[in-house]
C-alpha cells in the first residue's frame, strides 16, 4: 500500500486531534511568514520613501533672508548636467463657505514652482496635466474637497479672493502632505502647487523665491557639481548651498527593537506548535503501542515503524505549512500595511517574499519533524513484551538535569541588557515549569476540595497523573501570557515617560511655525488674550559631517534669558540658562541621541558645514529633550547667527495662562495671525503621536502574541482529549456509579481552569520578571523607564489567559460528557 495513503489514514483516525495540531502549524507558518514578508518589504521600501520623498533634490539653494532674487535660479539653469526648479512657498486659506468647517481647517501651504514637471517635483500624475498653468492637487485633497480636474479652488489671501483651475490631480506626496479629513485639518494644512508666477503675482512678490532645488542628472558628476555650487554661490551675498542628506541611520535607529519584537512574536507562534506536535505525537506512539508490536511480529523493523510515524508527520506538515503560506501571505498584506500606517510611509511597492517563504517553508517542515524526534525514536523502541506486559500508557515525566539548566538559562538573563534575553528566559521557564506546576497543583488542590468537592478533587488528580503532559500544555499558554504583560507594560512605561519629558522640554504650550518672523510679530503675539508670554527662536538643520559621511543636525539658537521659562531641553546638574551662559562661540550642546550618534565624549569635537566652511565645535555637555524627536544640537543664538548667517527666525513658542485652553489658544492666535501661520503645533499634539506609533506597534506585536495563544488554546483541547480517550472506561465506570453528564464537564471544565490558571499566574510572574530586567537596560530614542507594574494590564491579560482556557476546554468536556455508557464500558 502506498505509503503516504497509510499516514493519511493513520492521521483520519483521529480527526480532531490531527486537525488541531495541523492548525497549529498553520498558524506557526502564518506569523513567521507574515511578520518576516512585513519587516522585508518595510526596510525595503522605508529608505527608497525616504529618497523619494524627501531627498528628490541632491542640492537646495537658500537664502540668510527670508526670500532672494530669481536671477539666481536663471543663472543656475546654465549649470551644466543639473536641473533647477525654483521654489516660493506662502500660506493661505481656502475660499469656502461651509457649515461646520473652521477657519483654522482651511489652513493651505502654496507652493510654487518654476517647473512643475521635473524629477525634482516628481509627481505622479493620476488625471490632467502638469504644463497647463493651473493647480496640482493631490488624489486625497480632491476627494476631501469633492473636486476635479477643471473644478476652480478659491483662496483667501490680503489681495482679496484669487481663483484658479485644478489642471492635475496626483499621488499623494511628500511636497503636498495634507491631512486626510476635515477633521486632521485642525492640526495639519493642506497643500496646492502652482506655477511660481501665480504665487508671486498673488503676494506682490515678483521676482522673489525662498528656494532653489537641484538635482543632477547624472550621479557620476555629484562632486562636480557641488564643488561648482559651492563657487557659484560665493558670487551672492546671502546665498548658501547645502547638499540634501538622508539620515537613514537615525531614521530607523527606533524601529530596531520594534522588528526585534516583531520577530520574537512572530516566532513564538512556530515554536509552541512544536511543543503541541511533540505532545500530541508522544501520546499517539503510546496510543498505538499494541499496533506497533503487532507490526512486528510480522517482520516489520524498527525502522520501517519510524519511517511511518515520521510520514504522518511531514504529511502533516506539509499540508500544515501550504495553508499557512496562503494564510501568512493575506496576513502580511495587512501586517505591512499597519507598520506603513503607523509610520506614516506611503508606498505602493510589491511585498518582499523571498526570505520569508523559505524561512515559514524551513520552519512548517523541519520544526515539526525535530519536535517528533524522541517520540519517533520511541516508536521504534516499542517492546513485544513489554506491550503484552502492561499495556498502560507510560507517563511522560520531567528529568532533574533539565529542571537545572533551566534555572542557569533564567540567572543567565539577569546579565544579558538586549531585548533578545527574552529568548534564554523562555527556554528556562519551559524547562523548569513541570516544577512549578506541581507546588502550583498542591496549592490547588486544597482551593478546589474546598469550593467544587469531588468534581475539583478528581480535576486536581488527574492533572497529576501526566505531570509532564499538562505542565508541557500549560506552559505553551505561559509564555504568551508573559509576552503579553512585557509588552502591554512596555507600552504603558515608555509612553509615560515620553509624556514627562515631552511637557518638560517642548518650550511651552505651543510652538508656533511662521513663513518668516516680522518684527512686530512677537508684540502681537504676546498682546493676544491667554498668552502669558511669548518668544521667537531659530533652527537650521545643518550638514553635519560625521566619520566621513553627511547626517543632517538639526542645531537650535537659544538666548540663556528666555530658556528657562520656555525650556527646549532638561539639564541634569544645572539650570538651562546657566548653562547657555557658560557656553563659548565654538562649543555646542548635544542630546542623548545625536550624542550616541556621534560616539564621542564631551570635550571632543564634532564638524558641521557653515557659512565659513566647515568647522568644529566642542561638545559642552549633553541634555534631553523632545524637539525634533529628541534629535538636535543647541548653541547660543549669537554663535548661530554668525555661523549659519540666518537673519529671519521662523518659529514662535507660547505659554498660555491657565484660563485658557489649548484649542482657545490656537483659535486666538490664528484669529489673529491667519494664514502666515503654517503650523501649530503643543506638547499635547505631540504625546497623541508619540502615542498613536507607539500604541499601534505594541499592538501588532500583541496581535501575534495572541496568535501564540490561540496556539496554546489548541494545545489544551488537545491535552484534554488525549486525557479523555485514555479515561473513557474510568469515565464510563464514573457514569455507572452515579456520577452526572453535569459533573463530567464540571471535571473537565475544571482541568482546563487549573491549566489555565497555572499558565495566568505563572506567565504573570514571568512577565513582572522580564520587565524588571528590560527596565535596567532597555530604551528606545535614548529614553529609559522606571519599573512598575500595571495591574490593570496584569488583571486583563489574566482574565483573557483565563477565559482562553475554559473555552478551548468546552469542546472536551462536551465530547466525554456526550460519550455512551455502554460504549465507554467496553473500549479498550
Amino acid at each position: 500500500m502506498n505509503q503516504w495513503l497509510v499516514a493519511w489514514r493513520n492521521l483520519m483516525r483521529r480527526k480532531l486531534r490531527s486537525f488541531l495540531t495541523m492548525m497549529s502549524i498553520v498558524i506557526g507558518v502564518a506569523s513567521t511568514f507574515a511578520v518576516i514578508a512585513a519587516v522585508d518589504s518595510a526596510e525595503k521600501a522605508f529608505p527608497v520613501y525616504l529618497k523619494e520623498a524627501f531627498g528628490k533634490a541632491d542640492f537646495n539653494l537658500n537664502g540668510t533672508d527670508a526670500y532672494f532674487s530669481e536671477k539666481v535660479y536663471r543663472e543656475t539653469s546654465k549649470l551644466d548636467g543639473t536641473v533647477p526648479v525654483a521654489v516660493l512657498k506662502e500660506n493661505t486659506k481656502l475660499h469656502l463657505e461651509q457649515d461646520g468647517i473652521s477657519s483654522i481647517q482651511k489652513r493651505v501651504t502654496i507652493s510654487g514652482y518654476s517647473n512643475l514637471d521635473t524629477p525634482v517635483t516628481d509627481f505622479k500624475l493620476i488625471k490632467g496635466s502638469l504644463t497647463s498653468g493651473g493647480a496640482v492637487i493631490t488624489d486625497r485633497t480632491a476627494k476631501v474637497w469633492k473636486v476635479d480636474v477643471g473644478d476652480t479652488i478659491s483662496f483667501d489671501t490680503e489681495k482679496g479672493v484669487k481663483r484658479i483651475e485644478v489642471s492635475a490631480i496626483v499621488k499623494y506626496t511628500k511636497e503636498l502632505m495634507g491631512p486626510s479629513t476635515w477633521s486632521m485639518a485642525k492640526y495639519h494644512p493642506w497643500s496646492v502647487a502652482v506655477p511660481l508666477n501665480v504665487v508671486q503675482d498673488w503676494y506682490d512678490l515678483s521676482g522673489k523665491i525662498d528656494n532653489v532645488q537641484i538635482k543632477v542628472k547624472y550621479q557620476s558628476s555629484l562632486g562636480a557639481v557641488e564643488q561648482e555650487l559651492d563657487n557659484f554661490v560665493k558670487q551672492y551675498d546671502g546665498i548658501y548651498m547645502q547638499p540634501v542628506v538622508i539620515d537613514f541611520e537615525s531614521q530607523f535607529k527606533a524601529l530596531d527593537s520594534f522588528f526585534l519584537a516583531l520577530y520574537i512574536a512572530g516566532f513564538l507562534g512556530i515554536a509552541l506548535s512544536a511543543f503541541i506536535i511533540f505532545n500530541s505525537l508522544y501520546v499517539s506512539i503510546k496510543e498505538r503501542k499494541n499496533e506497533f508490536a503487532v507490526l512486528k511480529t510480522i517482520g516489520y523493523t524498527p525502522s520501517q515503524i519510524q519511517t511511518m510515524v515520521l510520514s504522518e508527520v511531514i504529511l502533516l506538515s506539509f499540508i500544515g505549512t501550504v495553508i499557512g503560506l496562503l494564510l501568512g501571505y493575506g496576513l502580511g498584506l495587512g501586517l505591512k500595511s499597519l507598520i506603513f500606517m503607523i509610520y506614516s510611509v506611503y508606498d505602493e511597492s510589491s511585498m518582499v517574499l523571498a526570505k520569508g517563504v523559505i524561512v515559514a517553508v524551513l520552519a512548517g517542515l523541519l520544526v515539526p519533524i525535530i519536535a517528533a524526534l524522541h517520540p519517533i525514536r520511541q516508536a521504534g523502541k516499542i517492546s513485544v513484551i513489554e506491550v503484552l506486559k502492561e499495556n498502560r500508557a507510560a507517563a511522560l515525566k520531567p528529568k532533574r538535569w533539565l529542571g537545572v539548566i533551566g534555572v542557569l538559562l533564567i540567572i543567565s538573563g539577569f546579565f544579558i541588557k538586549h531585548l533578545l534575553l527574552v529568548v534564554p528566559l523562555m527556554i528556562g521557564i519551559v524547562l523548569v515549569f513541570p516544577y512549578l506546576f506541581k507546588l502550583f497543583n498542591f496549592l490547588l488542590k486544597t482551593f478546589y476540595r474546598v469550593v467544587f468537592r469531588f468534581t475539583g478533587e478528581m480535576a486536581t488528580r488527574n492533572l497529576n497523573r501526566n505531570l509532564g503532559r499538562t505542565s508541557m500544555t500549560s506552559v505553551i499558554l505561559c509564555l504568551g501570557i508573559a509576552m503579553i504583560v512585557l509588552m502591554s507594560s512596555l507600552n504603558s512605561a515608555l509612553l509615560q515617560t515620553y509624556e514627562k519629558v515631552i511637557y518638560s522640554s517642548y518650550g511651552g504650550n505651543l510652538d508656533i511655525m511662521f513663513h518668516h518672523v516680522e518684527k512686530e510679530d512677537l508684540g502681537r503675539l504676546k498682546n493676544i488674550n491667554g498668552v502669558a508670554d511669548a518668544t521667537t527662536y531659530s533652527w537650521q538643520a545643518v550638514v553635519w559631517d560625521l566619520q566621513d559621511q553627511k547626517r543632517k543636525l538639526p542645531v537650535f539658537g537659544v538666548g540663556e534669558e528666555w530658556i528657562d521659562r520656555f525650556p527646549l531641553f532638561t539639564a541634569e546638574s544645572r539650570s538651562n540658562s546657566e548653562l547657555i551662559k557658560k557656553l563659548k562661540a565654538n562649543e555646542i550642546i548635544l542630546d542623548r541621541i545625536s550624542y550616541d550618534v556621534w560616539g564621542g565624549k564631551i570635550g571632543e569635537t564634532i564638524t558641521l558645514e557653515t557659512l565659513k566652511g566647515t568647522q568644529s565645535f566642542k561638545v559642552a555637555a549633553v541634555v534631553d529633550t523632545m524637539k525634533n524627536s529628541g534629535y538636535g544640537a543647541f548653541m547660543k543664538e549669537e554663535t548661530f547667527k554668525e555661523s549659519f548667517g540666518i537673519k529671519y527666525e521662523r518659529n514662535a513658542l507660547v505659554i498660555k495662562d491657565e484660563n485658557t485652553g489649548p484649542v482657545q489658544l490656537r483659535e486666538r492666535i490664528f484669529d489673529q495671525f491667519g494664514e502666515r501661520i503654517e503650523e501649530m503645533f503643543g506638547p499635547e499634539d505631540w504625546v497623541t503621536v508619540i502615542s498613536a506609533t507607539y500604541t499601534g506597534s505594541f499592538s501588532i506585536i500583541n496581535g501575534l502574541v495572541i496568535l501564540s495563544i490561540i496556539v496554546s488554546g489548541i494545545g489544551i483541547t488537545n491535552t484534554l482529549l488525549i486525557s479523555i480517550m485514555e479515561r473513557i472506561r474510568e469515565i464510563g465506570m464514573m457514569r455507572a456509579v452515579g456520577i452526572t453528564r453535569r459533573q463530567i464537564i464540571g471535571m473537565i471544565l475544571l482541568e482546563g481552569f487549573g491549566i489555565g490558571l497555572a499558565a495566568t499566574v505563572i506567565g504573570s510572574l514571568f512577565g513582572i520578571l522580564l520587565i524588571y530586567i528590560t527596565s535596567t537596560f532597555m530604551e528606545v530614542n535614548s529614553l529609559t523607564f522606571d519599573f512598575g507594574i500595571s495591574w490593570t494590564i496584569i488583571l486583563f491579560t489574566s482574565l483573557f489567559g483565563i477565559v482562553v482556557s475554559l473555552i478551548s476546554s468546552f469542546t472536551p468536556a462536551s465530547k466525554a460528557a456526550k460519550t455512551p455508557l455502554i460504549e465507554a464500558l467496553r473500549y479498550e
